[in-house]
């Protein structure tokens, strides 16, 4: 893959990742768990592969947990985990920074 395209992948990771966070909490906050799980399962199939196992493992554990159990469950963990892929979030955007100058 040459730096263009890797940088069109990190732009769309970063945008998806963004996006999804912002609604994975607005759903958590009207308390409307279809959307919730919908966002999850999205989560688990990008955020993966550029996660280490332990964020990883959280992903596909948090969002097996939102088919199964209640919102308020699903809340806990949602926090629990916010901030590494808000980390993950912020070092794909200081990576793209760092290339681009």
């Amino acid at each position: 893959m040459d730096k263009a395209q890797m940088l069109n992948l990190a732009e769309t990771f970063e945008s998806s990742l963004n996006n999804d966070l912002l609604a994975l909490q607005e759903a958590l906050a009207q308390q409307d768990p279809d959307p919730v799980v919908r966002l999850l399962h999205s989560l688990k199939g990008y955020v993966t592969f550029l996660s280490k196992d332990e964020l990883t493992s959280q992903i596909i554990e948090l969002e097996s947990v939102s088919r199964q159990h209640g919102l308020d469950l699903v809340r806990a963990k949602v926090m629990q985990v916010m901030p590494s892929l808000e980390q993950l979030l912020s070092e794909v955007s200081l990576w793209k920074s760092v290339d681009l100058s």
